[in-house]
């Protein structure tokens, strides 16, 4: 069975050429069109930034946790 093609929207944009050659170069070694490389980088940027929201939130419940802990300990 074929799949259905996804839609995308086309994108003009300016890049750097030292940025470009780093695309191509990585493109290449991962065995990816340049638009692959892209988006692939771009989905790992966001993946990235939840993974850092989440650890965010953590480390604040955490800190109020033992700050709780600290001041029963304290009375």
């Amino acid at each position: 069975m074929a799949r259905k093609p996804v839609e995308a929207t086309h994108l003009r944009l300016r890049i750097y050429p030292i940025q470009l050659a780093k695309l191509e170069s990585a493109a290449q070694k991962n065995g990816r069109t340049l638009t692959g490389e892209i988006t692939h980088r771009l989905d790992e940027s966001f993946k990235r930034d939840n993974l850092a929201e989440a650890l965010e939130r953590f480390s604040n419940q955490v800190t109020a946790k033992v700050i709780a802990a600290l001041k029963r300990g304290e009375k």
